[in-house]
Protein backbone atom coordinates (compact mmCIF):
# COMPACT_ATOMS: atom_id res chain seq x y z
CA UNK A 1 0.00 0.00 0.00
CA UNK A 2 3.07 2.28 0.49
CA UNK A 3 3.84 2.12 -2.85
CA UNK A 4 0.18 3.01 -4.17
CA UNK A 5 0.37 6.10 -1.38
CA UNK A 6 3.75 7.36 -3.11
CA UNK A 7 2.70 7.14 -6.44
CA UNK A 8 -0.76 9.00 -5.71
CA UNK A 9 1.42 11.83 -3.85
CA UNK A 10 3.17 12.42 -6.89
CA UNK A 11 0.73 12.38 -9.17
CA UNK A 12 -1.46 15.70 -10.35
CA UNK A 13 -4.95 16.25 -10.54
CA UNK A 14 -5.19 15.31 -15.03
CA UNK A 15 -2.66 12.29 -14.12
CA UNK A 16 -4.88 10.53 -11.46
CA UNK A 17 -8.61 11.62 -13.74
CA UNK A 18 -6.72 10.20 -17.01
CA UNK A 19 -5.85 7.28 -14.68
CA UNK A 20 -9.51 6.75 -13.09
CA UNK A 21 -11.32 7.41 -16.71
CA UNK A 22 -8.59 4.06 -17.93
CA UNK A 23 -9.40 1.85 -15.12
CA UNK A 24 -12.92 2.07 -15.53
CA UNK A 25 -12.54 1.69 -19.38
CA UNK A 26 -10.85 -1.44 -18.60
CA UNK A 27 -13.29 -3.13 -16.13
CA UNK A 28 -16.02 -2.19 -18.47
CA UNK A 29 -13.87 -3.71 -21.61
CA UNK A 30 -13.15 -7.02 -19.25
CA UNK A 31 -17.11 -7.18 -18.40
CA UNK A 32 -17.98 -6.68 -22.07
CA UNK A 33 -15.66 -9.43 -23.12
CA UNK A 34 -16.41 -12.02 -20.51
CA UNK A 35 -20.14 -11.31 -21.28
CA UNK A 36 -19.40 -11.66 -24.95
CA UNK A 37 -17.94 -15.49 -23.78
CA UNK A 38 -20.61 -16.54 -22.17
CA UNK A 39 -22.94 -16.15 -24.84
CA UNK A 40 -21.23 -17.95 -27.56
CA UNK A 41 -20.86 -20.47 -25.46
CA UNK A 42 -24.95 -21.13 -25.42
CA UNK A 43 -26.39 -23.28 -28.18
CA UNK A 44 -29.06 -22.00 -30.69
CA UNK A 45 -31.55 -23.64 -28.43
CA UNK A 46 -30.64 -22.17 -25.43
CA UNK A 47 -30.57 -18.86 -27.00
CA UNK A 48 -33.85 -19.38 -27.93
CA UNK A 49 -35.22 -20.45 -24.93
CA UNK A 50 -33.56 -18.80 -22.80
CA UNK A 51 -33.86 -15.26 -24.70
CA UNK A 52 -36.24 -13.22 -22.29
CA UNK A 53 -33.94 -14.59 -19.34
CA UNK A 54 -30.70 -13.61 -20.89
CA UNK A 55 -32.16 -10.22 -22.19
CA UNK A 56 -32.75 -9.48 -17.98
CA UNK A 57 -29.58 -10.78 -17.22
CA UNK A 58 -27.62 -8.85 -19.65
CA UNK A 59 -29.82 -5.89 -18.33
CA UNK A 60 -28.52 -6.57 -14.91
CA UNK A 61 -25.17 -7.01 -15.26
CA UNK A 62 -25.01 -3.76 -17.78
CA UNK A 63 -26.57 -1.84 -14.61
CA UNK A 64 -24.26 -3.46 -12.42
CA UNK A 65 -21.08 -2.94 -14.42
CA UNK A 66 -22.64 0.51 -14.57
CA UNK A 67 -22.88 1.23 -10.42
CA UNK A 68 -19.69 -0.07 -10.08
CA UNK A 69 -18.20 2.01 -11.97
CA UNK A 70 -19.97 5.04 -10.95
CA UNK A 71 -18.52 4.13 -7.65
CA UNK A 72 -15.32 3.32 -8.35
CA UNK A 73 -14.96 6.46 -10.67
CA UNK A 74 -16.63 8.59 -7.73
CA UNK A 75 -13.86 6.98 -5.09
CA UNK A 76 -10.85 7.85 -7.11
CA UNK A 77 -12.32 11.20 -7.98
CA UNK A 78 -13.43 12.02 -4.28
CA UNK A 79 -9.12 11.12 -3.48
CA UNK A 80 -8.01 12.66 -6.04
CA UNK A 81 -9.83 16.07 -5.63
CA UNK A 82 -9.63 16.16 -1.62
CA UNK A 83 -6.82 18.78 -1.63
CA UNK A 84 -8.81 21.18 -3.52
CA UNK A 85 -11.74 20.45 -1.00
CA UNK A 86 -9.47 21.33 1.48
CA UNK A 87 -7.91 24.23 -0.09
CA UNK A 88 -11.48 25.23 -1.16
CA UNK A 89 -12.27 25.53 3.26
CA UNK A 90 -9.39 27.97 3.62
CA UNK A 91 -10.78 30.34 1.11
CA UNK A 92 -13.79 30.10 2.50
CA UNK A 93 -12.68 31.10 5.81
CA UNK A 94 -10.82 33.71 4.43
CA UNK A 95 -14.00 35.29 3.38
CA UNK A 96 -15.21 34.86 6.07
CA UNK A 97 -13.46 36.99 7.65
CA UNK A 98 -10.84 35.04 8.83
CA UNK A 99 -7.47 36.76 7.57
CA UNK A 100 -5.39 34.72 9.99
CA UNK A 101 -6.12 31.32 8.16
CA UNK A 102 -3.59 29.52 6.00
CA UNK A 103 -3.92 26.47 3.90
CA UNK A 104 -2.19 23.87 5.64
CA UNK A 105 1.06 21.68 4.20
CA UNK A 106 -1.37 19.84 1.45
CA UNK A 107 0.08 16.18 0.52
CA UNK A 108 -1.28 14.20 -2.42
CA UNK A 109 -1.10 16.39 -5.32
CA UNK A 110 2.33 18.41 -6.47
CA UNK A 111 -0.42 21.24 -8.50
CA UNK A 112 -2.62 21.93 -5.31
CA UNK A 113 0.34 21.99 -2.74
CA UNK A 114 1.68 24.64 -4.95
CA UNK A 115 -1.38 26.13 -5.28
CA UNK A 116 -2.05 26.27 -1.40
CA UNK A 117 2.04 27.54 -0.88
CA UNK A 118 1.47 30.40 -3.61
CA UNK A 119 -2.06 31.25 -1.80
CA UNK A 120 -0.76 31.70 1.36
CA UNK A 121 2.24 33.72 -0.07
CA UNK A 122 -0.35 35.87 -1.54
CA UNK A 123 -2.29 36.27 1.76
CA UNK A 124 0.75 37.27 3.72
CA UNK A 125 1.73 39.92 1.34
CA UNK A 126 -1.58 41.20 1.61
CA UNK A 127 -1.42 41.13 5.40
CA UNK A 128 1.28 42.79 5.43
CA UNK A 129 0.38 45.45 3.03
CA UNK A 130 -2.79 45.56 5.68
CA UNK A 131 -0.92 46.07 8.36
CA UNK A 132 1.01 48.61 7.08
CA UNK A 133 -1.60 51.06 5.80
CA UNK A 134 -3.36 50.82 8.38
CA UNK A 135 -0.34 51.70 10.63
CA UNK A 136 -0.06 54.40 8.42
CA UNK A 137 -3.78 55.35 8.74
CA UNK A 138 -3.69 54.95 12.33
CA UNK A 139 -0.86 56.99 13.21
CA UNK A 140 -2.11 59.81 10.70
CA UNK A 141 -5.28 59.70 12.38
CA UNK A 142 -3.38 60.10 16.04
CA UNK A 143 -1.54 62.85 14.69
CA UNK A 144 -4.53 64.72 13.29
CA UNK A 145 -6.42 64.24 16.52
CA UNK A 146 -3.90 65.42 18.55
CA UNK A 147 -3.42 68.67 16.33
CA UNK A 148 -7.40 69.15 16.83
CA UNK A 149 -7.56 68.91 20.04
CA UNK A 150 -4.66 71.11 21.13
CA UNK A 151 -6.28 73.91 18.62
CA UNK A 152 -9.39 73.17 20.50
CA UNK A 153 -7.93 73.08 23.90
CA UNK A 154 -5.44 76.20 22.78
CA UNK A 155 -7.90 78.23 21.24
CA UNK A 156 -11.29 78.22 20.93
CA UNK A 157 -11.85 76.67 24.66
CA UNK A 158 -9.09 80.10 25.84
CA UNK A 159 -12.07 81.81 23.59
CA UNK A 160 -14.76 80.14 25.30
CA UNK A 161 -13.42 80.62 28.63
CA UNK A 162 -12.36 84.21 27.96
CA UNK A 163 -16.52 84.94 27.12
CA UNK A 164 -17.54 83.87 30.76
CA UNK A 165 -15.11 85.83 32.00
CA UNK A 166 -16.21 89.21 30.15
CA UNK A 167 -20.07 87.84 30.53
CA UNK A 168 -19.61 87.77 34.30
CA UNK A 169 -17.96 91.19 34.68
CA UNK A 170 -20.58 92.13 32.13
CA UNK A 171 -23.29 91.66 34.95
CA UNK A 172 -21.44 92.88 37.55
CA UNK A 173 -20.74 96.35 36.19
CA UNK A 174 -24.61 95.87 35.25
CA UNK A 175 -25.87 95.29 38.52
CA UNK A 176 -28.75 94.41 40.27
CA UNK A 177 -30.78 97.84 38.45
CA UNK A 178 -30.35 95.73 35.40
CA UNK A 179 -33.17 95.01 33.39
CA UNK A 180 -34.69 91.77 34.04
CA UNK A 181 -34.98 91.20 30.34
CA UNK A 182 -31.02 91.70 29.83
CA UNK A 183 -30.59 89.66 32.85
CA UNK A 184 -32.27 86.87 31.62
CA UNK A 185 -30.31 86.61 27.92
CA UNK A 186 -26.94 87.13 30.24
CA UNK A 187 -27.56 84.05 32.11
CA UNK A 188 -28.90 82.66 28.95
CA UNK A 189 -25.58 83.49 26.82
CA UNK A 190 -23.90 82.55 30.26
CA UNK A 191 -24.86 78.81 30.22
CA UNK A 192 -25.14 78.41 26.73
CA UNK A 193 -21.56 79.41 26.47
CA UNK A 194 -20.32 77.12 29.28
CA UNK A 195 -22.55 74.07 28.07
CA UNK A 196 -20.45 74.61 24.10
CA UNK A 197 -17.31 74.47 26.47
CA UNK A 198 -18.24 71.63 28.55
CA UNK A 199 -18.56 69.91 24.87
CA UNK A 200 -15.70 71.56 23.82
CA UNK A 201 -14.02 69.72 26.74
CA UNK A 202 -15.73 66.34 25.92
CA UNK A 203 -14.74 66.65 22.38
CA UNK A 204 -11.49 67.17 23.03
CA UNK A 205 -11.13 64.35 25.62
CA UNK A 206 -12.31 62.06 22.34
CA UNK A 207 -9.96 63.51 20.37
CA UNK A 208 -6.78 63.10 22.36
CA UNK A 209 -7.53 63.21 25.98
CA UNK A 210 -4.32 65.59 27.33
CA UNK A 211 -4.73 63.51 30.46
CA UNK A 212 -3.17 60.80 28.68
CA UNK A 213 -0.12 62.49 27.44
CA UNK A 214 0.50 64.05 30.56
CA UNK A 215 -0.42 61.49 33.63
CA UNK A 216 -0.87 58.35 31.71
CA UNK A 217 -2.62 55.50 30.53
CA UNK A 218 -4.95 54.61 34.09
CA UNK A 219 -5.99 57.97 34.90
CA UNK A 220 -7.34 58.57 31.22
CA UNK A 221 -8.85 55.16 31.52
CA UNK A 222 -9.94 56.37 35.35
CA UNK A 223 -11.34 59.47 33.76
CA UNK A 224 -13.09 58.15 31.00
CA UNK A 225 -15.22 55.69 33.86
CA UNK A 226 -15.81 58.14 35.81
CA UNK A 227 -17.30 60.79 32.96
CA UNK A 228 -19.14 58.49 30.68
CA UNK A 229 -20.03 55.26 32.15
CA UNK A 230 -21.03 55.99 35.62
CA UNK A 231 -23.06 59.00 34.40
CA UNK A 232 -24.65 56.49 32.10
CA UNK A 233 -26.10 54.42 35.37
CA UNK A 234 -23.06 52.04 34.99
CA UNK A 235 -21.57 50.53 37.90
CA UNK A 236 -17.88 50.32 36.84
CA UNK A 237 -15.38 48.78 39.23
CA UNK A 238 -11.25 49.67 37.41
CA UNK A 239 -8.65 47.86 39.31
CA UNK A 240 -5.42 48.78 38.35
CA UNK A 241 -1.65 46.36 39.35
CA UNK A 242 1.45 47.38 38.50
CA UNK A 243 1.66 50.48 36.58
CA UNK A 244 4.63 52.26 38.75
CA UNK A 245 5.77 53.64 35.52
CA UNK A 246 4.78 55.33 32.38
CA UNK A 247 4.93 52.83 29.17
CA UNK A 248 5.97 53.70 25.79
CA UNK A 249 3.48 56.43 23.87
CA UNK A 250 2.59 53.75 21.11
CA UNK A 251 1.37 51.18 23.37
CA UNK A 252 -0.38 53.77 26.16
CA UNK A 253 -2.80 55.06 23.11
CA UNK A 254 -3.07 51.48 21.27
CA UNK A 255 -4.57 50.02 24.89
CA UNK A 256 -6.52 53.13 25.44
CA UNK A 257 -8.29 53.28 22.62
CA UNK A 258 -8.98 49.56 22.64
CA UNK A 259 -10.62 49.98 26.14
CA UNK A 260 -11.85 53.51 25.17
CA UNK A 261 -13.83 51.43 22.16
CA UNK A 262 -14.94 48.10 24.09
CA UNK A 263 -16.64 50.70 27.17
CA UNK A 264 -18.23 52.77 24.35
CA UNK A 265 -19.56 49.39 23.00
CA UNK A 266 -20.80 48.27 26.73
CA UNK A 267 -22.64 51.66 27.04
CA UNK A 268 -24.26 51.50 23.53
CA UNK A 269 -24.67 47.87 22.90
CA UNK A 270 -24.87 45.79 26.10
CA UNK A 271 -27.55 47.20 28.45
CA UNK A 272 -25.12 46.49 30.91
CA UNK A 273 -25.78 47.38 34.82
CA UNK A 274 -22.08 46.73 36.07
CA UNK A 275 -18.77 46.27 34.11
CA UNK A 276 -15.15 45.43 34.92
CA UNK A 277 -11.87 46.69 33.97
CA UNK A 278 -8.64 44.89 34.65
CA UNK A 279 -5.11 47.02 33.90
CA UNK A 280 -2.16 44.62 34.51
CA UNK A 281 1.42 45.27 33.88
CA UNK A 282 3.24 42.07 33.53
CA UNK A 283 7.14 40.96 33.42
CA UNK A 284 6.62 40.96 29.95
CA UNK A 285 4.16 42.89 28.50
CA UNK A 286 0.47 44.91 29.70
CA UNK A 287 -2.90 43.31 29.64
CA UNK A 288 -6.54 44.73 29.36
CA UNK A 289 -9.32 43.21 30.27
CA UNK A 290 -12.89 44.39 30.04
CA UNK A 291 -16.10 42.31 31.01
CA UNK A 292 -19.44 43.24 31.48
CA UNK A 293 -23.18 41.24 32.71
CA UNK A 294 -25.19 42.47 29.05
CA UNK A 295 -26.95 40.96 26.55
CA UNK A 296 -24.15 39.74 24.80
CA UNK A 297 -23.67 38.53 21.21
CA UNK A 298 -22.42 36.06 18.51
CA UNK A 299 -18.97 36.90 17.99
CA UNK A 300 -19.23 35.11 14.55
CA UNK A 301 -21.79 37.52 13.19
CA UNK A 302 -19.44 40.76 14.53
CA UNK A 303 -17.05 40.36 10.95
CA UNK A 304 -17.09 43.65 9.08
CA UNK A 305 -18.77 43.40 5.63
CA UNK A 306 -20.17 40.00 5.74
CA UNK A 307 -24.08 39.77 6.55
CA UNK A 308 -26.96 41.85 6.42
CA UNK A 309 -25.23 44.72 7.93
CA UNK A 310 -21.68 45.65 6.60
CA UNK A 311 -20.49 48.14 9.16
CA UNK A 312 -21.08 45.50 11.93
CA UNK A 313 -17.96 44.44 14.21
CA UNK A 314 -15.83 47.86 12.36
CA UNK A 315 -14.89 48.78 15.95
CA UNK A 316 -13.84 45.04 16.95
CA UNK A 317 -11.87 44.63 13.67
CA UNK A 318 -10.69 48.34 14.84
CA UNK A 319 -9.12 46.97 18.18
CA UNK A 320 -7.86 43.48 16.37
CA UNK A 321 -5.96 46.00 14.27
CA UNK A 322 -4.73 48.20 17.03
CA UNK A 323 -3.36 45.40 19.06
CA UNK A 324 -1.57 43.99 16.01
CA UNK A 325 0.40 47.07 15.47
CA UNK A 326 2.01 46.68 18.58
CA UNK A 327 2.56 43.18 18.49
CA UNK A 328 -0.06 42.27 20.85
CA UNK A 329 -3.58 39.92 20.55
CA UNK A 330 -7.37 40.11 21.62
CA UNK A 331 -9.24 37.32 22.91
CA UNK A 332 -13.41 38.01 22.76
CA UNK A 333 -15.75 35.72 24.49
CA UNK A 334 -19.18 36.46 24.53
CA UNK A 335 -22.64 34.47 24.15
CA UNK A 336 -25.73 35.89 23.90
CA UNK A 337 -27.52 36.67 27.33
CA UNK A 338 -24.85 35.80 28.91
CA UNK A 339 -21.90 39.20 28.78
CA UNK A 340 -19.36 40.12 26.85
CA UNK A 341 -15.70 39.66 27.72
CA UNK A 342 -12.47 41.34 26.26
CA UNK A 343 -8.68 40.74 27.12
CA UNK A 344 -6.25 42.20 25.12
CA UNK A 345 -2.86 41.74 25.48
CA UNK A 346 0.65 43.78 24.54
CA UNK A 347 4.18 42.57 24.66
CA UNK A 348 6.76 45.71 25.85
CA UNK A 349 9.70 44.21 23.78
CA UNK A 350 8.42 40.75 22.39
CA UNK A 351 5.73 39.56 20.76
CA UNK A 352 5.68 36.14 23.22
CA UNK A 353 3.35 36.07 25.35
CA UNK A 354 4.03 35.63 29.25
CA UNK A 355 2.39 33.68 31.63
CA UNK A 356 -0.43 35.28 33.55
CA UNK A 357 1.13 36.64 36.64
CA UNK A 358 0.29 39.53 38.90
CA UNK A 359 2.94 42.77 39.60
CA UNK A 360 3.35 45.36 42.31
CA UNK A 361 1.45 48.24 43.18
CA UNK A 362 -1.94 47.35 42.94
CA UNK A 363 -3.87 50.09 42.88
CA UNK A 364 -8.49 49.33 42.92
CA UNK A 365 -10.81 52.21 41.94
CA UNK A 366 -14.79 51.17 42.59
CA UNK A 367 -16.82 53.40 40.68
CA UNK A 368 -20.42 53.49 41.58
CA UNK A 369 -23.03 54.63 38.93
Amino acid sequence: MRWIYAIHNRLNIFQKVLIANAVLLVVTGVGAAVLAVHVRQLSLVERWLHDQALTVVLMAFLAAGLAVSLGINWVILRVAFLPLFRLREIMDDVRAGQFHARAPAIVGDPDVAAMGSIFNEMLDRLDEYRRATASQVLRALEEERKRIARELHDQTSQVLTSLLIHLDLLKERLGDDAPEDVTRKLAFIRHLTSDTLEEIRRLTFDLRPTILDDLGLVPAVRWYVQNVLEPAGIDVELVADGFNGRLRDEIETALFRIVQEALTNILKHSRATRAQVLLRREPGGVSAEIRDNGVGFNPRQAIPGVGPDPGRGLGLFGMRERAALVGGRIELHSRPGQGTRLRVWIPLDGPAAPADEGGAGKEVAIGHG
